[in-house]
């Protein structure tokens, strides 16, 4: 299938930061994924949003999402408490998705994961809704900083607790990958946001992703590729779209990715 990036925007001035953007649609007929990203002086925005919801729907959602922290960002030159501006634009966010209606005027019942950075000097700040994933590679070592929202979280939770046992957890395994928090829901209360800034050090790579990318590769071969295609953050994304797709799984998902890379001195020293 050919890539299709909903939103790529790259200004020529980038300061210690290269960014590299791919989405492609899978086997599905729709592209439901939104991609953002901008980086301007030592600052950056990127977005990846997997919508749900069919048809039209999908798009729809994941791009008011995107569309909707986007433009919060681009209004607020200087934010000072960058976790809360997180945690409003994820709740403005929920309700514009969820008053979706559809040109009969009825609810377009759709939803969308968000994977979302802002990247501030050397400050990484994140928000997580739904299943979408954001990595953090260091070296020769990849860290998810996200939790899945889904029933099984809710399993694994119950189970720690002594609420459930492991019979119980097995009956209900078959619902886990159900979402139990995403943009659209109307009443958003799960979210991950770090309330302390990670601080990146040079040669970084922050990765976002919608589910289509680390249900088809491991956290192992995503950390492979995109070693082997560090000098280009273009290429590295490129590759693991490629990747997802060559795996030919039945049922592909649309597959997005942003990688960024944090250099101390800019991407010309980085290289």
């Amino acid at each position: 299938m050919g890539e299709s990036v909903t939103v790529e925007i790259f200004p020529g001035e980038k300061r210690g930061l290269d960014i590299g953007v791919s989405s492609v649609l899978g086997t599905r007929s729709n592209q439901e994924d939104t991609v953002f990203a901008y980086a301007s002086g030592k600052r950056a925005l990127a977005v990846v949003c997997d919508g749900m919801g069919g048809l039209e729907g999908g798009e729809l959602a994941s791009k008011t999402a995107a569309e909707s922290l986007a433009e919060a960002w681009f209004e607020h030159e200087d934010i000072e408490d960058i976790p809360e501006f997180l945690k409003k634009q994820a709740l403005e966010a929920d309700e514009k998705v969820f008053s979706q209606k559809n040109e009969s005027g009825e609810s377009i019942e759709a939803g969308t994961t968000i994977a979302a950075v802002i990247v501030r000097e050397n400050e990484l700040y994140w928000l997580s809704v739904g299943d979408s994933k954001i990595y953090i590679i260091r070296g020769e070592e990849i860290l998810s900083v996200c939790q899945e929202h889904n029933y099984r979280m809710v399993l694994d939770e119950r189970l720690g607790r002594g609420e459930i046992t492991p019979e119980d957890y097995a009956a209900q395994e078959y619902k886990a990958g159900a979402l139990v928090s995403y943009l659209g829901m109307g009443n958003l209360s799960l979210m991950d946001v770090n309330r302390r800034p990670f601080f990146l050090e040079d040669h970084d790579i922050v990765l976002l992703c919608s589910d289509g990318l680390y249900r088809s590769l491991t956290e192992k071969k995503i950390l492979s590729l995109v070693r082997q295609n560090r000098e280009s953050m273009k290429e590295a994304a490129k590759a693991l779209t490629r990747a997802a797709l060559e795996e030919k799984r039945q049922g592909q998902d649309n597959t997005s990715v942003v990688v960024l890379r944090y250099c101390k001195k800019g991407t010309e020293e980085c290289e």
